[in-house]
């Protein structure tokens, strides 16, 4: 099968397969499992390279969806750190954060199994799934670490330039749908296919990332709702996002069928 036509039928597959449901199941759980992961994240980069130096990192690849939104998620990680620095929050609440992290992830690899036809539905599995989105965590913060050292060393280069900026950004979200692919769900494609779906989301979410960023240009979304706006601004981009991994997830398992079919 070429490639055109891996493109095409996953296309074919994924509305037939009603990823835009799993796509929005994911987008109601990303709202609250975003701030702790990225206040985790700075906390455990930020042992390594200073909190200040890493919050300017992930400022700046927060651009990438809007100054509002990312004043928004910037207050929230501020607010969550004052709390959790002066034990505020309650115990159920800590548990809260946790849990609704691991099931974000779970709700990602659900809709990896219904795509990749591997779908499960018993406790045990649940309980399998939710180790492995935590290892998962676990491995996205080793990724993180590597990916701000490359940042630093390349702010130190005398001439930069906004292709070598996309490149970079483009590489790095790249590695992040691979890292999806191969290591949230165990019975993964294989390294070949996950290598080819993560290009392709990487591909598109470049593309997708104008577009979206034209639409809330040219729709009032904030001025008709105000502050709840930028709910409704995070939860279009999460949305998209997973539409876009999902669609790679595809592209991945119609790969492998191509070759086993040979």
């Amino acid at each position: 099968m070429k490639p055109i036509t891996i493109l095409f039928f996953a296309g074919k597959e994924w509305l037939s397969k009603d990823m835009s449901h799993y796509a929005a199941a994911f987008s109601y759980y990303a709202p609250f499992a975003l701030i702790p992961l990225i206040l985790v994240s700075v906390g455990v980069s930020g042992f390594f390279y200073g909190i200040s130096f890493v919050k300017n990192i992930f400022l700046g690849w927060g651009t990438v969806f809007g100054d509002d939104l990312v004043a928004m998620i910037n207050i929230a990680v501020q607010n969550l750190d004052i709390e959790v620095h002066t034990y505020k929050i309650p115990i159920l609440a800590t548990l809260f954060f946790c849990s609704i992290s691991i099931l974000a992830f779970n709700a990602l690899a659900k809709g990896f199994k219904k795509a990749w036809e591997k779908e499960d539905k018993n406790f045990k599995s649940f309980y399998s799934q939710s180790l492995r989105s935590l290892l998962f965590i676990f491995i996205l913060q080793i990724y993180i670490i590597i990916i701000i050292s490359i940042e630093g060393l390349l702010a130190t280069l005398p001439y930069q330039t906004h292709l070598t900026s996309l490149a970079v950004w483009f590489f790095s979200i790249t590695i992040v749908f691979m890292l999806f692919y191969r290591f949230l769900v165990s019975d993964s494609p294989s390294n070949q296919a996950c290598v080819l779906g993560g290009i392709t989301s990487g591909i598109l979410f470049i593309f997708a990332k104008n577009l979206v960023i034209i639409y809330l240009e040219t729709k009032p979304v904030l001025t008709v709702f105000g502050a709840a706006g930028l709910i409704l601004v995070l939860l279009v981009w999460v949305y998209v996002l997973a539409a876009i991994i999902y669609y790679g997830a595809i592209v991945a398992h119609l790969y492998d069928k191509t070759l086993t079919n040979k």
